[in-house]
């Protein structure tokens, strides 16, 4: 083999294994991110109005 094929090779390599390196990285930041920060549905507007509205009439 060609000492300009090994070197393409090893290139390739590092390259490939970098990328692996990373992506694996940034899964595990997903991963932290929906563990400390979880999704929260949020409620409609008409719900809060509705809330709103329930705690005024029992204050009065």
């Amino acid at each position: 083999m060609t000492p300009t094929i090994q070197t393409a090779l090893f290139i390739a390599v590092v390259g490939l294994i970098g990328i692996f390196v990373f992506m694996s990285f940034f899964y595990l930041i997903i991963l932290a991110l929906d563990k400390y920060l979880p999704y929260q549905e949020e409620k409609p507007v008409e719900e809060f109005i509705e809330e709103i509205s329930e705690e005024e009439e029992s204050e009065e």
